[in-house]
């Protein structure tokens, strides 16, 4: 099927592109096009007007900041991303969720910000920008700006707190987590490539006994937005992990999720894939931030 006809619009700066999102009733802004071709394509979404992001310049980039954060510009590709050495250093859970992120055509014209900005529940990246404490950064006209923590970006299904006739995210940041941190993401699916049945990410940092100083735990694919499983967190503070510890971690994690059925799986099987994933994802967390594992 064909999408329904639209007019087409490639704005040369960021001022440009929210002037047309104003102006353009029923527009949409097109980055890598990975989801919204798609869905065009099926005559599930229908809009008037396309304004392509690809002919601005200064929205593609991996730059660390002098504060030791990472600021990721909104159209950088995944495979920018996945292949960057800083991404792969500071941040292994954002280059695995990468690297599990469909197949490498879709990683050669997916970005970061399409991606968020989708917020598609099953997908790879916003789980791992919860448990990185990632902070999303939408621009007006006239150049306001403000920014949004991961936390409070998503809000429901294929819903961010973004204005979708006035903002468009424009950058990522990274905070710099402490020298003895480490992290992964993992995920359950019918393929690699395939959109996850359950995903964890998760990241930890550790004082120089080895004790939990801080950690994040954010699922996707079982509720509409990333759960954060917070008493999972709160176990592992101020101890040491081992298999117990991560099991009763895990347990508590979930204790309140209430997953949904659909045809890749029920709700009660994600619970228990998540019970899985999560202690397994705690203990190579903590076995990173401790130099046991790399």
């Amino acid at each position: 099927m064909r999408p329904a006809p639209f007019e087409y619009y490639a704005p040369e700066t960021v001022e440009d592109a929210l002037r047309l999102l104003e102006e353009k009733e029923g527009a949409k802004l097109l980055a890598g096009g990975q989801s919204l071709l798609a869905l065009m394509k099926l005559r599930l979404l229908a809009p008037s007007a396309l304004i392509d992001l690809n002919r601005i310049n200064g929205l593609r980039y991996i730059r660390e900041e002098g504060n030791g954060w990472l600021s990721i510009g909104a159209m950088t590709l995944y495979d920018e991303l996945e292949q960057s050495p800083v991404v792969r250093t500071r941040y292994p859970a954002l280059r695995e969720a990468l690297y599990r992120l469909g197949d490498q055509q879709v990683r050669n014209r997916g970005t970061i910000g399409g991606s968020l900005a989708h917020a598609d529940p099953s997908a790879n990246l916003p789980p791992a920008m919860v448990a990185l404490k990632a902070q999303i950064v939408v621009a007006r006209r006239n150049g306001e700006r403000r920014t949004i923590s991961a936390d409070d970006f998503f809000v429901d299904s294929f819903t961010t707190a973004l204005d979708p006739e006035r903002e468009m995210l424009v950058e990522v940041r990274l905070p710099p987590w402490p020298r003895m941190s480490g992290g992964t993401y993992m995920k359950l699916s019918k393929r690699e490539i395939d959109f996850s049945i359950v995903e964890v990410a998760a990241q930890i940092s550790v004082d120089d006994a080895g004790n939990v100083r801080e950690a994040r735990i954010a699922l996707g694919s079982v509720a509409p937005k990333p759960y954060r499983a917070t008493g999972a967190e709160s176990v592992l503070l101020g101890s040491k992990v081992d298999e117990g510890l991560a099991a009763r971690a895990a347990e508590k994690g979930v204790e309140g999720l209430e997953p949904p059925s659909d045809v890749q799986a029920t709700g009660w099987y994600r619970k228990e894939v998540s019970k899985v994933l999560v202690k397994r994802a705690i203990l190579k967390a903590w076995r990173r931030a401790t130099g046991v594992e790399q």
